[in-house]
């Protein structure tokens, strides 16, 4: 599996900051790989399109509960590296 060092933003991010301007941006650039090590979390919700069209089952489930099981899976993996 061939994983891309980077990968750009293709539109502005929802949160804003104080300003009420996005946080991050369209064509901002983010990690792919960090020290060495693939940042699985960035990948796979790059990916979450991929994926619906893999699992046609997960087209019923609303986006956000999609992303929010990857950043518990990741959060989860994270602790027990440090355990």
């Amino acid at each position: 599996m061939h994983i891309p060092e980077f990968r750009i933003q293709t539109r502005d991010g929802r949160k804003k900051d104080g300003d009420g301007n996005p946080v991050t941006k369209k064509g901002d650039r983010h990690p792919n790989i960090i020290n060495g090590y693939v940042v699985w979390e960035t990948v796979q919700l790059a990916d979450l399109v991929q994926t619906k069209k893999l699992f046609p089952e997960y087209k019923s489930m609303h986006s956000q509960v999609l992303q929010d099981v990857i950043q518990r899976v990741q959060t989860t993996m994270d602790k027990l590296c440090l355990t």
